[in-house]
Order: C-alpha cells, then structure tokens, then sequence
C-alpha cells in the first residue's frame, strides 16, 4: 500500500524520529488522495493538495530536495515513492482494504496532476530564470527576483506558492519576504495575511 513504500519487508513502523519523518510522508500522501483535508476546506483544501502534489512528484527544485531528505531520514527511496505516486496519478490502482474509504479524493489529485502537466498560459508576468539543475536549490537572489515582481497587487504566502508553479518552497518565500519586511521593501496586512510592494 502507498503509506507502507517497503510493503512490510523491513521495519515499517520504526521509533524514534523515524516515525515521524514517515508521519509526515504519509500526511503528504492523505494530504493528496485522501477524501477530507482535516482542518482545510474550499481553496486552503486545494492548496494543501497542490503543496502534497508538488512534495511528492516535483523532481527538481526545493520540493524534490525536501522529498529526498525526508525519505533519506526514514530510510524511504524518495524515488520508489515518487513511481508510485506518479502511477496512481496516471490511472494505476491503490491497493490495500482500506484504499477506497481513506483515499477518496484520488480524482481531484489526477486532476491537479493533468493541470500540471499541461502546457501553462501564457502569463503576462515577469519571465524567469530557468530553474536550476536536480538537486540544486535556487539562490536566494533568483527566488527573491520572481517573487518582488509579483507583488505589485496584494497577495498572500500561497497565492505566491502558485503563481510560481510550487518552484520554491514556503521556507524561502517567506525569508524573502521578510528580508523585504525589514527593508522597507513590502508591507504585510496583518488583516488580510497579504503581502504587497511598499508604496
């Protein structure tokens, strides 16, 4: 079963900090086929799918690295786990009693997958620098360069995540956007949690 990536021929329940990297893989997994999203509903809903999407499948950038290091931590292969997923996705069963009352929501995670691997618009927004090779996080200054442009409407910590196809992590938007706090650059609406270009 797609929670248990070694199909119980090692230690699938290890303790320790084991346990928990492998918590957190398997949320990723019910995250994106799972039928409810505990605590998320309506657009937050899909966003934590497209966040699980992009940590399980993404093969570069920092999502891929996040994917890689958990799985290392836990003794997952993160590509065996990434296969897997990506036959689901493409059509493959989940196997496993329990595969149909916990992974209901295995057709919108397809249909955020044909979204993805459809060609994207053509948006009128700043072009960026290509992304960088496997394995390479993006410099702070190529991450910082995508996202500024963006705010010159308010927008908030996930809308950013989108707008850059899920290319950077939470973890380095949120330090350009506080580096940019400190300077003066953006303003944050506490109210509304929106980020925008100071005036």
């Amino acid at each position: 079963m797609i929670l248990d990536p070694d199909f119980g021929v090692h230690a699938s329940r290890p303790d320790g900090p084991q346990s928990l990297y492998r918590a957190v893989i398997a949320r990723a997994v019910l995250d994106l086929f799972g039928k409810v999203i505990p605590g998320s509903e309506g657009e937050d809903a899909l966003h934590s799918r497209r966040a699980a999407l992009y940590f399980l499948v993404r093969d570069r950038g920092d999502w891929a690295v996040s994917r890689r290091d958990l799985c290392g931590a836990c003794g997952i292969d993160p590509d065996a786990l990434r296969k897997h997923v990506l036959h689901i996705l493409n059509g493959g069963e989940i196997t496993g009693a329990d595969a149909r009352n916990v992974f209901g929501g295995i057709e919108i995670a397809r249909g955020l997958w044909e979204q993805e691997q459809a060609p994207p618009p053509r948006p009128k927004k700043p072009k960026r620098r290509d992304a960088p090779p496997r394995g390479v996080s993006p410099s702070y200054s190529v991450v910082r360069s995508a996202i500024l442009p963006l705010l010159s409407e308010p927008r908030r910590l996930k809308d950013l995540v989108i707008a850059t196809d899920g290319e950077y992590g939470d973890f380095m938007i949120r330090k350009v956007l506080a580096n940019a706090i400190q300077k003066g650059e953006v303003e944050r609406d506490e109210e509304n949690h929106t980020y925008v270009l100071a005036a």
